[in-house]
């Protein structure tokens, strides 16, 4: 790893780019903002990119405002730094759009499916967050923690580990989020926006999923689908389904979730949860997508229900080959 590479380079900057991924959820975001204030007190100026817009149960993240896409920008810094992103492709973005020849890229991650894409990478697929990896980054550039900062990286935290209930909780994650908690961290905060703003058009999106709720393998797995319609109907986007994955898994037989999510005309975001013991970076991997053992995710293309068929029956050989 690059890391003091990484370091070096970044305390010599003027200007840093940082941009994450498509769909940003609170460890990217987390990640990215707290890594901006970060550096801003160290007077390196930042700009903040991202293809998509912050989700509304994010929008409290301080400096969250900044974030524009690609296209608001005149110039990019010759510095930029990835976060939460397993190649450069997630962040929506390619080479056409940003010239990897002329900027120095950094990548800063914790998925298992990471790339190291970058000319800097800094990947730890054991750390339960990316802001796991940022809290370290800048204590190590010395950078004094606030509350802006230490509210960025818990809502990474947080986020990303279910609210420290998943499997890729480690004694530092804790550690580190008790830290966090002492420099000023407004968990209140995090807690009500997050996890406690559900809208009543949420609520209908929720009894839609799970009035279409479908089981294979004696209830082993389980998956609800989205299409366009249905966010429109409601005025809703995409984004606002990400959250009803948990309520599939929670389901007590079921071992593996799935969210399918039209966010384009016959383009769908496939989300993929796991509880005790499958593997579902290998499932989406079979889909030319990645991310962790217990949730990972693919793109898709083409007629849903004929793509659903698809994973759902390699899910069901994975499952065969460790005898269920």
């Amino acid at each position: 790893m690059d890391i003091q590479k990484i370091i070096d380079k970044l305390a010599n900057s003027k200007e840093v780019g940082i941009i994450s991924h498509l769909s940003p959820d609170g460890d990217a975001l987390g990640s990215q903002l707290a890594l901006a204030l970060g550096l801003e007190k160290m007077g390196i100026k930042t700009i903040l990119i991202n293809k998509d817009f912050v989700p509304e149960n994010l929008s409290f993240l301080p400096s969250s405002q900044s974030i524009k896409p690609l296209e608001s920008f005149t110039n990019i810094p010759e510095v930029l730094v990835f976060v939460d992103c397993a190649t450069m492709e997630r962040t929506g973005y390619d080479t056409d759009d940003i010239n990897t020849n002329k900027i120095f890229t950094i990548n800063i991650d914790h998925h298992i499916s990471n790339s190291n894409f970058a000319r800097y990478n800094l990947v730890k697929n054991q750390a339960a967050a990316t802001a796991e990896i940022i809290y370290d980054l800048l204590s190590l550039l010395q950078i004094k923690m606030d509350k802006n900062i230490a509210t960025s990286l818990y809502t990474g935290l947080s986020t990303d580990t279910g609210s420290f209930m998943y499997d890729n909780v480690t004694p530092t994650t804790h550690k580190v989020a008790a830290d966090l908690i002492k420099y000023g961290a407004d968990t209140s905060k995090v807690r009500v926006n997050f996890y406690e703003n559900m809208s009543r058009n949420k609520v209908e999106l929720l009894k839609q999923g799970l009035s279409n709720l479908n089981f294979s393998v004696d209830g082993r797995i389980a998956w609800i689908a989205y299409d366009l319609k249905s966010f429109e109907e409601l005025n809703l986007s995409s984004t606002d389904a990400d959250g009803m994955i948990s309520y599939v898994k929670n389901i007590s037989e079921v071992e593996v979730a799935m969210v399918f999510k039209e966010v384009q005309t016959n383009l769908y975001k496939v989300s993929m949860r796991s509880k005790s013991w499958f593997d579902v970076n290998e499932l989406a991997s079979l889909f030319d997508g990645g991310g962790h053992v217990r949730a990972a995710g693919c793109t898709i293309k083409g007629e849903i229900n004929e793509n659903i068929k698809k994973i759902v029956e390699s899910c069901q050989q994975i499952m065969m080959r460790g005898g269920f």
